[in-house]
């Protein structure tokens, strides 16, 4: 039984073409306490709710206040965070047979308001996240725990219904999910609609002090921090902005001291600014098309256009992924080639998607496509036209897509873009989310996987995990792709406790999502991101969210 958590050598040849190692920002000077740090975002949270809101930026900032069990390094390796060792099999804190994980609390814990942490909050985050009344995200692996013991106020014992090899993704900060505090809800379970979700209580090293909506989140330090002597800083403040390029006019002209996820046509912008400095890593983060299958105005039914293979492959064959990511992001990025870009479970065997618009026309004959005079084509008096949607204010993907737009015209396909805002577009079930609901054609936006890649793989592409009604709108496999075959390699690289046996089986599960062109990789992403001088203490990497480490960060000079 083998259970290996780490970067290793299937790192994608690609990727590490790019980039050198790991970035870290220069430690200057022994860190200084004390002073305000302005992060500037372009995106604001839904919500801080670790299991309702699957934002990136939503991730960031809870990420300062609430804690998982673990998290990974940048190099992709667990490390404790509540937990006062990682549970594994060498340390005998997992069982012979894998279904029995054993956790121990690091002694003297508090909640941020001086309480107590217990093992019973591990149970009460189970149970929230098991109960019906809450919209979460997913359940996947939360489903999987049969029961909890607490045989004391330290140790909590997870009992699986059956071997679950990836048990450290879950409640993992590493994925952006955490422990909950069992007495600031009292025992009700459902807290779907608490004032938690805009400022939650957590073991974090900061607190949320305010929410100016459409403005900031401001964070102050808190006194019960694990760590003594940190965080550094006394304040972090979360900025909304317009977009990714008025974070950068600020990061330059100091209104801002640092800013998330630049994008990388904007490396040569800014690598040479005096007064700014840039962390830049591989990311296991990709750019993608879903490509929902379902009739949006009946789901019982196949997409009236896109239900049709040979549409979706001939939609894929039309876009020149090779412009995208030599052309918009400055020969930076590569051409993906499946789900799974970064880390031991990618496939290297995999082959880059083809360009060739002669077979995609060809493709688009033989399903009844005509082309028409205005360059359209049309089947049985309908034409050819499908919308796509992602998050406004994000100006690359707008680019991207007016760029395939043109090139899928050029075979006669009609690309209507209707960008929504991020808090549109990610909805829940009962905010009518359009992802959630199967209202759309084509969703763009960017997701990758944890070091472990389970958790990302079956909410995205488990027939378990499509959004409806009955399960009251979890998971995230909203192309809707129900393949048996799939579905069963997801469930042998979920159960099987042989590092080699996983492997494999997503290798077959990228080689079955990539033949059903629902989901079309387009290509790797970088993290980068940009700090003022000042600023000092970060650490990048592949496998950790932007400020994963703010205890450490620090303003040199203050």
């Amino acid at each position: 039984m083998m259970f290996i958590f780490y970067l290793g050598g299937c790192m994608r040849k690609a990727l590490l073409a790019l980039v050198v190692a790991l970035s870290t920002v220069a430690v200057a000077s022994e860190p200084q306490s004390g002073g305000t740090l302005t992060v500037a975002l372009w995106q604001e949270p839904e919500s801080l709710n670790p299991f309702t809101a699957i934002q990136s930026v939503s991730r960031i900032v809870r990420g300062q206040t609430l804690e998982g069990l673990w998290a990974t390094t940048p190099e992709g390796e667990y490390v404790t965070a509540l937990a006062a060792e990682v549970p594994t099999p060498a340390n005998e804190a997992v069982s012979a047979d894998g279904t029995e994980v054993t956790v121990r609390l690091q002694p003297g814990l508090t909640w941020q308001d001086g309480h107590p942490v217990t093992s019973q909050d591990i149970v009460f985050t189970w149970q929230v996240i098991m109960d019906d009344a809450n919209p979460v995200s997913s359940r996947s692996g939360y489903d999987q725990i049969e029961a909890i013991d607490t045989p004391d106020d330290a140790t909590a014992i997870i009992r699986f219904k059956q071997p679950y090899a990836p048990y450290l993704t879950l409640f993992s900060s590493s994925i952006g999910h955490a422990i909950l505090p069992s007495h600031y809800f009292e025992g009700a379970t459902d807290i779907s609609k608490s004032d938690f979700n805009r400022k939650p209580e957590g073991t974090g090293p900061f607190m949320v002090e305010s929410w100016n909506s459409a403005s900031d989140i401001t964070l102050v330090k808190n006194p019960n921090y694990r760590e003594a002597g940190k965080p550094y800083l006394d304040k972090l403040i979360f900025k909304f902005v317009p977009s990714r390029e008025v974070a950068t006019a600020q990061l330059q002209s100091g209104e801002v001291d640092a800013m998330w996820n630049l994008i990388e046509n904007q490396i040569p912008q800014l690598e040479n600014v005096p007064g700014i400095k840039l962390s830049i890593t591989p990311a296991p983060d990709l750019e993608y098309l879903g490509l929902n299958l379902n009739n949006p105005s009946d789901l019982s039914q196949p997409h009236p256009i896109l239900g049709d293979p040979k549409v979706r492959q001939a939609l894929s064959l039309a876009i020149d992924k090779s412009v995208l990511a030599d052309k918009l992001l400055y020969g930076r990025a590569q051409v993906a080639t499946s789900a799974i870009p970064l880390g031991w479970a990618a496939d290297d065997s995999i082959p880059a998607s083809v360009y060739d618009p002669e077979q995609a026309n060809q493709l688009l004959e033989e399903a009844g496509w005509v082309l028409g005079s205005d360059g359209i084509r049309s089947k049985d008096g309908q034409k050819l036209s499908v919308k796509i949607m992602t998050t406004t204010g994000a100006e690359l993907r707008l680019l991207a897509q007016q760029v395939i737009q043109e090139q899928l015209r050029a075979v006669g396909i009609d690309l209507v873009i209707e960008n929504v805002p991020a808090s549109v577009m990610f909805g829940n079930w009962e905010s009518n989310g359009p992802l959630k609901r199967g209202q759309f054609d084509i969703g763009m936006d960017t997701w990758g996987p944890d070091i472990d890649p389970a958790d990302y793989m079956n909410i995205r592409f488990s027939s378990a995990q499509i959004p409806s009604e009955a399960n009251g709108g979890e998971g995230w496999n909203f192309t809707r792709i129900a393949d048996p075959t799939l579905d069963e390699a997801l469930s042998t690289a979920q159960n099987s406790l042989d590092q080699e046996a996983r492997k494999a089986a997503y290798a077959e599960a990228l080689v079955r999502i990539n033949d059903s062109y629902a989901y079309i990789p387009l290509y790797t992403r970088l993290y980068i991101d940009g700090f003022r001088d000042r600023v000092q203490g970060y650490q990048g990497g592949p496998w950790v969210n932007f400020a994963w480490d703010s205890e450490n960060w620090y303003i040199e000079g203050n």
